[in-house]
């Protein structure tokens, strides 16, 4: 063979393996592509993979990521907290030197640049805390760096000795190269978090003694006990944020005002005050992801959180009909709804609604027995039990009419039980109308 034609048979291998080389590339990239994909939908339910969205949406903070820089900012402002230095005896047990310090460390670099601090003058430039309080978090927004990112965050500081709220807006910066924080408050007032510039500029924060920074997955538990304490916290102190953030159609049918709002907590404080979470449960859906609570009363608290961001709060399961319930109450035959309607109507007993469960009666049965919503409560208190439970007996149809007989426990004592007789009539949709009788 002459020097030519292997000249061109070399080159030609050359090629080949390049081309084979690009291909397998390819190759690759196409399966990591694929592989993660399942990550998107492996959680989905009620849902078809085909309704996914293949336009690229706005990504959202990840939840553990969210409660995270929630956690900073509460260390933030509890080094602040000049309340939990002093003891019971008045004496204070920790040197101001270091407190200030302590401080001090968890600035941003830049923010001491910009508003000259100082250890000495440190209280000049830091909001002046003497009471023990907490922070929920409402809204966050992330400019992501190389190694730093940077979060704007707009939340409420509660007040745990009184009924004060009051709403910040604050920086947290996050290094994960060095694994380390730091904070800068938001001195100027803003209506608005979109008011707010986010850039970005740290390229790293210096590790001190007070600045650590370790990340954590939380579970859905720890999620779920989050929303929940943070939800108690809020409403007791009739945060217009929480009214503003629940789901609008239920809001709008559950109360209609703010001033209803106020009223609902006022009649339902001392419940309100007491509720803890019990029970628990998630569930992935195609928009959102949904965290339903169960306090130890079996009032049901539901928080969901969209794909784009944003999230909402439904405080009950009856005053609007969830998906979930209107799967189930769809495919059920008549004798059931009957049962599901029972059971929402004692929910709102329990969580004294009167308002929805005195609408769902016979307005002849509520024109000879309870004339007005008032008669209804005072009917319910005197005859019913503060918690109830239900236990389904004997169901019968009578012409367009059905006839349930149900016994009412005391969830609080369940050797105190009464009979009822319950008559109903199921009208379009979800709709039904009833009347009631004790045995």
């Amino acid at each position: 063979m002459n020097t030519g034609n292997r000249k061109k048979l070399i080159i030609l291998g050359i090629i080949i393996v390049i081309v084979i080389i690009i291909i397998i590339s390819l190759s690759i990239l196409l399966n990591s592509e694929k592989q993660k994909l399942p990550n998107i939908v492996a959680n989905e339910t009620n849902t078809q993979q085909e309704n996914i969205k293949e336009e690229e949406e706005e990504e959202k903070i990840d939840v553990s990521k969210y409660y995270a820089v929630t956690n900073l900012v509460r260390q933030y402002y509890g080094a602040l907290d000049k309340e939990k230095y002093i003891l019971s005896d008045g004496t204070n047990y920790a040197e101001e030197e270091g407190v200030k310090e302590s401080i001090y460390s968890l600035l941003s670099t830049e923010y001491i640049e910009k508003n000259n601090v100082e250890i000495d003058n440190i209280y000049e430039k830091v909001s002046d805390i003497n009471e023990t309080i907490t922070f929920v978090p409402l809204k966050m927004q992330c400019s992501e760096g190389i190694g730093v990112d940077k979060f704007l965050v707009y939340g409420s500081l509660i007040y745990m000795n009184s009924q004060n709220l009051e709403n910040i807006f604050i920086y947290v910066n996050i290094d994960y190269i060095n694994q380390t924080f730091s904070i800068e408050p938001i001195n100027e007032k803003y209506n608005d978090i979109e008011e707010i510039k986010l850039d970005n500029t740290i390229d790293s924060i210096e590790k001190n003694n007070f600045n650590s920074f370790s990340e954590k997955q939380m579970t859905e538990e720890e999620i779920s006990k989050e929303k929940f304490n943070d939800f108690k916290l809020l409403i007791l102190r009739k945060s217009e944020d929480l009214y503003n953030s629940l789901n609008e159609e239920y809001r709008n049918k559950k109360f209609g005002s703010y001033e209803e709002y106020e009223k609902y907590i006022d009649n339902n404080y001392d419940r309100l005050s007491t509720i803890s979470i019990t029970k628990y449960q998630v569930n992935e859906y195609n928009d959102y992801t949904q965290y339903v609570c169960l306090d130890k009363e079996n009032g049901y608290y539901i928080f969901r959180d969209f794909n784009n961001g944003e999230s909402e709060i439904i405080l009950d399961t009856y005053t609007i009909d969830l998906p979930e319930f209107l799967e189930k109450y769809n495919k059920a035959e008549d004798e059931q709804k009957v049962g599901y309607n029972i059971e929402k109507f004692v929910s709102a007993i329990n969580e004294e609604d009167y308002k929805y469960a005195y609408n769902v009666l016979d307005e002849s049965f509520k024109q000879k027995n309870m004339p007005s919503q008032a008669d209804f409560e005072k009917f319910v208190k005197d005859n019913l039990y503060a918690n109830n439970t239900v236990e389904h007996n004997d169901v019968e149809k009578q012409g367009n009419l059905f006839v349930y007989t149900i016994t009412l426990k005391n969830a609080n004592n369940e050797s105190e039980q009464k009979e009822l007789t319950v008559i109903m009539k199921l009208e379009e949709e979800t709709d039904f109308v009833m009347s009631f009788s004790i045995n």
